[in-house]
């Protein structure tokens, strides 16, 4: 009997709450035969993800999946068997009316946050008693060891990843056809879709100095601006380029899903920031450095020790790695670190391959996620 579903997201962070429910419901409908409805409330930002999404449509079908416009008219009569609650974001009444009024009661998700930190294990898949419907809704905690939630990994990724990185022909293609033609010819490539820092702008200005070519793929967004002010030039816009000394900076189109995999699998040094791209980043196999979305009580620089503590006693990392992710959410400069990388790739390389093939051997969320539907009812 195919399960239905209902995932609820409200676009918050510049596309990365919506970004990870998007992937979320293409697994469950590919890889699980989930009837999926997504309900998003920002359609405007959604089809600057998937160009082919009516912004001015309330309901509409991609990818297999009925989008729906989530708004104060919304209205179901039947909701989903299973139900997910994207980050938090509180369910209409009317939809958790309509879930109390059915006779089997779906299983309700509040899909959480990404954490390293310690208490998640034993947070994760806690039942909450809804006070005024008394509905059951459980707590799941995406993370990185097995007694979590899992990270969102589609089940052919690994290998498609491997083959991408094998083959020079298929890397060539992918540069030629996002604008970068000659990528193959500079010393190395990174990219960058961060928040804004000065960082940023040390950084560039190092790999100019320095003595190898260097390629920095720069997607549409807020790390643009700091480019912009390095550079001093007007805001350049898609396929523009700006070069400084050893240096060019190429500015890269809103990239869908599947292409920001391939420039992620493409570059030498990843940066990346808050949760999709940070998780991406990481099935890569490539050296990465994490700008963790700031928060104004600091409560960020825990959840980055957690992770760089967790790292740690798994795999060898560079020494100046894990000082180079704390500097870069410092905003300070981090020579030792892009000069490292230069001097010794495998150095850094392998052990990032290495974490990924940790984090590879547990079960990846949307699996765990339909074990537990199952699991409740059975």
């Amino acid at each position: 009997m195919t399960v239905r579903a209902d995932i609820f997201c409200k676009v918050i962070d510049n596309f990365g709450d919506l970004g990870v429910c998007w992937r979320l419901a293409r697994q469950l409908h590919h890889e699980h035969a989930v009837d999926i409805t997504l309900w998003v409330d920002d359609l405007h930002s959604f089809a600057r993800m998937a160009p082919v999404l009516d912004p001015l449509r309330d309901e509409q079908w991609l990818d297999g999946i009925r989008v729906r416009w989530w708004h104060s008219g919304s209205a179901v009569s039947v909701p989903g068997d299973l139900v997910i609650e994207g980050f938090g974001c509180p369910l209409p009444h009317w939809y958790m009316q309509a879930m109390a009024a059915m006779p089997r009661q779906p299983v309700w998700l509040n899909l959480e946050y990404l954490s390293a930190e310690d208490w998640v294990e034993s947070c994760h898949g806690l039942p909450s008693t809804h006070p005024l419907t008394g509905l059951t809704q459980y707590f799941w905690f995406p993370g990185f060891t097995p007694k979590t939630g899992g990270l969102l990994r589609e089940a052919d990724l690994l290998t498609r990843r491997d083959r991408f990185q094998a083959d020079a022909s298929l890397q060539s293609e992918f540069w030629s056809r996002i604008g970068v033609p000659d990528a193959l010819s500079f010393e190395s490539r990174s990219s960058l879709f961060a928040y804004e820092t000065p960082t940023i702008a040390g950084w560039l200005q190092g790999l100019a100095e320095a003595s190898g070519s260097a390629l920095v793929l720069v997607p549409a967004g807020r790390a643009l601006a700091e480019v912009v002010r390095w550079a001093g030039v007007e805001a350049p816009g898609p396929g523009d380029r700006i070069q400084r000394g050893q240096v060019t900076v190429v500015v890269l189109p809103f990239l869908s899903h599947d292409d920001y995999d391939l420039l992620l699998w493409a570059c030498d040094v990843n940066v990346v920031r808050g949760e999709d791209s940070f998780v991406r980043a990481q099935w890569a196999g490539r050296p990465l450095l994490w700008h963790i979305y700031p928060q104004e009580d600091g409560a960020h620089w825990a959840k980055l020790e957690a992770f760089i503590g967790l790292v740690a006693p798994r795999v060898t990392m560079p020494a100046p790695w894990a000082e180079a992710m704390r500097a870069w959410n410092r905003g300070e400069a981090m020579p030792s670190f892009w000069a490292g990388v230069e001097a010794d790739r495998p150095g850094f390389a392998l052990p990032a391959w290495a974490w990924s093939d940790y984090l590879a051997a547990q079960t990846d969320l949307v699996t765990s996620v339909m074990r537990f539907y199952a699991s409740q009812v059975e």
